[in-house]
Formats: structure tokens, sequence, C-alpha cells
């Protein structure tokens, strides 16, 4: 696992996470805005990974199948760099939700992960997981 640092940046004005400390003054106030970042990395990624599953149970076709087995691929990956342990299986749930309202939902999920990360290689892989989910959307 991973050591993460949180930092304020003076550009958006909010706390992201970084592989950089930046400096030593409030470190109780980044301790404790790391540990509720890291609290919202891993909502965030285990949401994500929610919807991917529920979207999962609309497709049929071989092709969107393999785009989406290839984002939740890339979202297990990811989570195991953070937090050193697997995602948690989801919940057969039957509710009738439109398929065009999950990918929005998992679309803007993802991009609030790149904003709360700071880190190049991690946002990487949310911008291809985003981009994934934008194929998807586009191809309704």
């Amino acid at each position: 696992m991973h050591k993460f640092f949180c930092n304020y940046n003076n550009i958006t004005e909010k706390y992201e996470l970084s592989h950089n400390k930046a400096n030593i003054f409030n470190v109780r106030i980044n301790a404790e805005e790391e540990n509720n970042i890291m609290q919202e990395i891993q909502n965030g990624i285990q949401n994500l990974y929610d919807l991917i599953t529920k979207i999962k149970d609309y497709y049929k076709d071989d092709e969107n199948l393999a785009l989406l087995n290839e984002t939740e691929l890339l979202l297990s990956n990811l989570y195991y760099s953070f937090f050193a342990s697997p995602l948690q299986l989801t919940e057969e749930n039957k509710e009738n939700v439109e398929l065009k309202s999950l990918l929005t939902k998992a679309f803007e999920e993802a991009n609030n992960l790149e904003k709360l990360i700071n880190i190049p290689e991690y946002n990487r892989l949310i911008e291809i997981i985003a981009n994934n989910l934008q194929v998807l959307l586009n191809r309704i």
C-alpha cells in the first residue's frame, strides 16, 4: 500500500490527495482531511463499481460487455492500489432504473474521483474509466 498525503490546492480551494507532502503547518487538519478524502475515495470507487455492475445487466452484446469488463478491471486495480483489498461484491438489486441514468451517474462519479485525486497515474486510470463510460453513453 502506498503512502498518500493530503494537500490544500490554492487554485481549487479544496483538499486533494497527492504523493508529495506539502508543508508541516496544519498537520492535524491535513491528517483529518486525509482520512476524510480516503473515505470519500473508497466510497466513490465502491459506488462506481456498484453502478457498473448494474449497467452490465442491461447489455447483451460482446462489444459493450468487453468495454464494461475492462472498466471493471481498471476500477478494481485502482481500488486495490489505494486500499490493498478487493472491492465488496454488490448485492443483486433488480430495481428498474433507466440505463442512461445509470451511465450518467457513473460518469459523474468518475469525474468526482478525478477531482479528489491529484496523482497522474491514478487520474489516468480514472480518465480511461470515464472515457469508457462516455463511449457507452454516446452509443445510446
